[in-house]
């Protein structure tokens, strides 16, 4: 049996940075509009 076996596992945390959320879901939906707009004006 390994001895690390009966050892916690190590978990790297950090705090959340505070707008992050916003930021993403903004960056988001302006990357899908963006995405949209290609394939609305792209030939078939």
């Amino acid at each position: 049996m390994n001895p690390q076996d009966d050892k916690e596992l190590m978990e790297l945390k950090h705090d959340p940075v505070p707008g992050y959320k916003p930021v993403f879901v903004v960056v988001f939906t302006i990357a899908c509009l963006y995405m949209a707009f290609i394939l609305c004006h792209s030939p078939l």
